[in-house]
């Protein structure tokens, strides 16, 4: 791996950047850091110039003062991978793709930098905002983080992350994942949580999109099930002249990627090389 660190107005940000060609842009979940998309990194860049950023306050990336009180808004974190492109002076369009939160995040990036996104791949993720009991829970478990001083009140998410076949068959997955929590800081569970509790219902925008589009969903997700991934690939496909599909990951819950890296590895090979016309 090749960490690079980056400032955006003085906050300090840090980014895996490695292999060459087309660049693949992967955007990790919450609340865990660019190491969730390690199987994809390592299988990508020998096709790809593959960037996976820590998003602010994760992984290895700060926050500013204030971002644990006020939130992070998702157009703070997409502001951010805008000013990570710039930095590496990639001009072109780039594919894409963001897990959960990151494709909250995807979805800012596209609507409002168009010009910078050639494919976008929403992965077990959500287009609506969150109804008042979620986005209330959001607002406790903030709370409950910086009371604790750490992150252990998101570990109560873990069984709706995976599927049962892989917490049953797959136990090294749910480690790998509970350790990845458990590096996160209290601030930076609070400053995304209140951002994700007022992110805004992007439904009513997804006809402007002229990006293509591919959406992956795990079979087993019930965070973000194949059923709703299905109603806004519709919604998708209705902008027209862009190319929009969804394939679902058998085997796999929410985190697709750690469950059932090969699919989606090979899934997200071919839809960036169409994009690029490789």
């Amino acid at each position: 791996m090749a960490q690079r660190l980056f400032n955006v107005e003085g906050v300090r940000l840090a980014c895996e950047d490695v292999g060459s060609g087309p660049p693949i842009v992967l955007l990790h979940g919450f609340p865990l850091d660019h190491t969730m998309w390690n199987a994809q990194i390592d299988a990508l860049q020998s096709q790809f110039r593959v960037i996976a950023p820590d998003l602010r306050g994760f992984g290895d990336s700060h926050l500013a003062d204030g971002d644990a009180e006020n939130g992070v808004g998702m157009e703070r974190y997409a502001a951010d991978v805008i000013a990570l492109l710039d930095w590496l002076q990639i001009s072109e369009p780039v594919v894409l793709a963001g897990l959960s939160m990151g494709g909250y995040i995807g979805w800012q990036a596209v609507l409002r930098w168009p010009e910078r996104i050639r494919g976008l791949i929403p992965c077990d993720t959500r287009a609506a905002a969150d109804a008042e009991e979620p986005r209330a829970a959001r607002f406790k478990m903030a709370e409950a983080a910086m009371q604790a001083g750490n992150s252990s009140p998101a570990l109560v998410m873990i069984p709706r992350l995976l599927g049962a076949e892989t917490r049953e068959q797959r136990p090294e997955v749910e480690v790998a994942l509970r350790a990845m929590i458990e590096r996160q800081s209290a601030e930076t569970v609070a400053a995304a949580q209140r951002g994700m509790a007022r992110r805004e219902d992007v439904r009513g925008k997804l006809d402007a999109i002229t990006a293509d589009s591919l959406c992956i969903v795990g079979v087993e997700d019930v965070i973000s099930p194949p059923a709703e991934m299905h109603e806004f690939a519709q919604l998708l496909a209705k902008s027209g002249d862009d190319d929009v599909r969804i394939v679902e990951i058998e085997h796999a819950g929410h985190m697709t990627p750690m469950e059932n890296p090969a699919a989606v590895t090979a899934t997200i090979a071919a839809f960036a090389r169409q994009c690029y016309g490789l």
